[in-house]
């Protein structure tokens, strides 16, 4: 008896699924340069949302407390930067939004940041719009609270700001509102804000 032979089945060249591989690759490569500004839309919300969680920063800001005696740190979360620049805006900008809890507010709410300036010895230029001075309302102890309020949320949290000038429209101020004068920088006052 005559052993049956196999059919061969015809085997598929090596170089035909290269060829394919390679036809797949590059059909893939041309739809993602097509629509590569549509992919990158569709996944930055994503990307930005993970970048932004892991990179907050704590910072303390120093608000009244009820009787406008004693300063008080409230915790406020704040995005990290390259800039410390950026950083020390952004905590402003908080300062200026208010107390998220019961403390009282130190600044008026139509304060607006103009500019920031930071020299080597540490000296801070905090610029800001005539609303600092104008809607003030009064009083020497709430504008003792308004300047130690910026000075030591500005100073206690960012350590190469040793001392600040508090400016409006660009040029340096006698006072705020009449009772502290402003002519030179300020210095930080830690036994303003009250131990809890």
């Amino acid at each position: 008896m005559k052993a049956k032979r196999k059919k061969r089945t015809p085997k598929k060249s090596r170089g035909g699924k290269i060829l394919f591989l390679l036809i797949l690759m590059g059909m893939i490569g041309l739809i993602f340069y097509l629509f590569r500004q549509d992919i990158i839309h569709s996944f930055k919300p994503r990307l930005e949302k993970t970048t932004t969680v892991e990179k907050k920063k704590e910072v303390f800001l120093y608000f009244s407390d009820s009787e406008g005696e004693y300063l008080v740190g409230e915790k406020r979360k704040i995005f990290k930067k390259k800039d410390v620049k950026e950083e020390i805006k952004e905590t402003i900008d908080e300062l200026i939004h208010g107390p998220e809890g019961e403390l009282t507010p130190t600044l008026p709410p139509r304060t607006k940041l103009l500019t920031l300036q930071i020299n080597e010895a540490g000296l801070a230029k905090v610029n800001f719009n005539q609303a600092l001075s104008k809607d003030h309302p009064r009083g020497s102890t709430a504008e003792m609270m308004t300047v130690y309020s910026i000075v030591n949320s500005l100073s206690l949290n960012f350590p190469q700001i040793k001392r600040v000038q508090i400016l409006i429209d660009g040029k340096p101020i006698e006072t705020i509102a009449g009772h502290l004068s402003l002519r030179q920088p300020i210095s930080p006052k830690p036994d303003l804000v009250k131990r809890q």
